[in-house]
């Protein structure tokens, strides 16, 4: 994974590179022949093919799924504080990455956010390659306490309220949440990881 990220950062640096205009280089500047700078820009992500299917999603062309990914993806309330998206680590004017040294969430993290442009490509995610697949690293940041600190109840109960009828049109009825703590999860603080220890192991496997 860090020789993938590191080609996708140094491709997103090096097609500016190839792509720049014929200047005078300034005194004591490295000048690029054309062969180098076709190689370099043989490096950019826009020559890749086609990201492969995802056998482990099987709504990943579908219109509507896109879109309530992309929703989700920008929409704060998916934080503690209702201040933090995924798209404030990952920002597409960005290349989908901060451009901080230690990223921000509700917290102070300990590394930087990963550019995510071109993931699909990619068979291991999270810098040390701990997820195979886009949906299961998603679930991470989520209920981590530096990134987003929510919870899967609460996380479940904004998805009822908030997109029911895209949901539903996509993946079926949603699951029954009554009788559920607000907030309940293994990953929690003690009183979140309590309510989520309270609740019958089939409820939480719904």
């Amino acid at each position: 994974i860090l020789a993938s990220a590191a080609a996708a950062a140094c491709a997103a640096l090096t097609v500016t590179l190839a792509d720049a205009s014929e200047q005078q280089p300034a005194a004591g500047a490295v000048r690029w022949s054309a062969e180098e700078k076709s190689v370099l820009g043989s490096l950019s992500l826009k020559q890749l093919p086609p990201a492969p299917v995802d056998p482990s999603n099987a709504v990943e062309q579908q219109p509507g799924a896109i879109e309530l990914g992309r929703r989700l993806f920008n929409d704060t309330r998916l934080s503690r504080n209702g201040a933090v998206s995924c798209a404030t680590c990952h920002d597409p004017a960005k290349q989908f990455q901060d451009g901080l040294p230690v990223s921000q969430g509700v917290g102070t993290g300990s590394r930087r956010a990963m550019p995510i442009v071109g993931a699909g490509h990619g068979p291991w995610l999270f810098w040390d390659g701990r997820k195979d697949s886009l949906w299961s690293q998603a679930l991470g940041p989520l209920e981590d306490a530096v990134e987003h600190g929510t919870n899967r109840t609460r996380v479940a109960r904004l998805v009822t309220r908030n997109y029911r009828a895209d949901y539903e049109a996509i993946f079926g009825a949603l699951p029954q949440l009554d009788g559920l703590p607000g907030d309940a999860s293994p990953k929690g603080n003690a009183t979140e990881q309590a309510a989520w220890t309270a609740i019958d192991v089939r409820r939480r496997e719904e």
